[in-house]
């Protein structure tokens, strides 16, 4: 098992040469296969790993006492649960697994010693983290000010551009596990008015709903309604500065 997919997220961030690749492809990690619906990481436990995607999608989440649930972010293949068990014993926040899927499982040592002994490797996880902290506060302005259609709107857009980077979504197509209950979590919605809103969507002619796929029949009107810019990726400045523009 190897790390192909958090390596093509890195070279987004940074010039990796044959050896950093190397290095990288060779931490391995055991790999933790999870289902469905299951808890990966509990807050308050003890962190022993450094987890990285492989397969499947799962939620970052905070829960209050009474049992509601804000979801934070969803994880992707190649993203990184959270570099703070680099610094911190304990999670401070939970993952849910959305779909069946599975994470590396890499020794935090392991990982301080690859970006102690490499330049280029620790300015791409810092990137990760620079473009973590983008998307938060994406989802502070977006639920704290934003309607409920554009909210939707602006995270199916969200999505489908990060399905895209790592090559699980077509042009204009994205398979959606998510249930309208994690959606609603996700925006700070109930999930009656989650389905209102999508039918709305529907009828209103931006996007098509089948089981978990949507199609989006004009992303470019989508985008103008919710007000989605992607330049929060920085995907464009991390090309340009790289002089790969």
């Amino acid at each position: 098992m190897t790390l192909e997919a958090l390596v093509a997220r890195l070279q987004f961030y940074s010039d990796l040469g044959a050896h950093d690749r190397e290095q990288m492809l060779a931490l391995g990690g055991k790999v933790r296969s999870f289902a469905a619906n299951s808890e990966i990481v509990t807050a308050g436990q003890p962190m022993d790993a450094v987890l990285v995607m492989r397969e499947g999608w799962a939620a970052r989440y905070k829960e209050l006492e009474d049992g509601r649930r804000q979801i934070l972010n969803i994880l992707l293949p190649g993203d990184i649960f959270d570099l703070q068990v680099l610094v911190a014993a304990e999670a401070d926040h939970s993952v849910l697994a959305i779909t069946q899927g599975s994470a590396y499982a890499i020794a935090p040592q392991a990982v301080r010693d690859l970006m102690s002994g490499s330049g280029a490797l620790t300015m791409a996880f810092w990137w990760t983290q620079v473009q973590e902290e983008a998307f938060l506060r994406e989802q502070i302005v977006r639920n704290g000010r934003q309607s409920a259609q554009e909210r939707i709107g602006h995270l199916l857009l969200e999505l489908h551009r990060r399905a895209q980077i790592v090559k699980l979504a077509g042009d204009d197509t994205l398979r959606l596990p998510m249930t309208q209950t994690q959606i609603a979590d996700t925006l700070g919605l109930t999930p009656i008015h989650t389905n209102r809103v999508l039918r709305r969507l529907v009828r209103e002619g931006y996007i098509e709903m089948s089981r978990q796929w949507i199609r989006f029949l004009d992303p470019d009107a989508l985008a103008a309604m919710c007000d989605f810019d992607p330049s929060y990726f920085h995907l464009d400045a991390f090309r340009m500065r790289l002089g790969r523009g």
